[in-house]
């Protein structure tokens, strides 16, 4: 409370947002630095901020893909690539989980790994090819399937895997290159494997 009369008589309530500077006799109240708000200038909570220009006097809260995990701050922070926040006030942001990624800062929410790549670990900015002699054929994998006998895929980030010719075949699963059936072996079908 302060008075703007030399002679005390009357004290008059501070607006809300903002207070005396704590000593007696104030003549005026003052604004609440950045960061504070209401009748005793109390620090904004985790979640929340005030920016140094808001008449308001009020704490805003974080948008969704942002996040303060401190009180009494002038700003939110941006949730970093491979977490996300899909909620406003938040503390934190979350991780994204296996198989999905986000590239990219304030994300709101998490992608799918593209058909031909993965991702094993959560919190993750991006998506992993698969290995030739591996193929991915859905969205959101954590780990990619090795190619059957028969068949290959000779490149990463392969989708589905390739038929070996006639008279070539693969010997095991995961192969990324086709061979010739040896001596006393033949394959007269399209991806059939090598027989005596």
């Amino acid at each position: 409370k302060y008075s703007n009369i030399t002679q005390l008589t009357d004290c008059f309530a501070c607006d809300s947002g903002s207070s005396t500077d704590g000593k007696t006799g104030a003549a005026s109240c003052i604004e609440c630095r950045a960061g504070t708000y209401g009748d005793n200038c109390t620090a904004c909570p985790s979640g929340y901020y005030r920016g140094t220009n808001d008449p308001t006097g009020a704490c805003v809260s974080c948008d969704a893909g942002r996040y303060q995990k401190d009180n009494g701050t002038t700003l939110c922070l941006q949730c970093l690539p491979g977490k996300f926040g899909n909620e406003t006030n938040m503390t934190s942001c979350y991780a994204c989980d296996e198989g999905k990624v986000s590239t990219g800062q304030g994300a709101t929410a998490c992608e799918k790994c593209s058909a031909g790549y993965y991702q094993d670990s959560e919190g993750q900015g991006s998506c992993l090819p698969c290995l030739p002699g591996e193929f991915g054929n859905v969205t959101g994998l954590s780990k990619c399937q090795k190619c059957p006998k028969g068949k290959v895929s000779e490149s990463s980030n392969s989708s589905v895997c390739s038929d070996c010719e006639a008279g070539r075949s693969s010997d095991s699963e995961g192969s990324a290159k086709c061979t010739s059936c040896g001596a006393g072996q033949y394959s007269n079908v399209k991806g059939q494997e090598c027989q005596d």
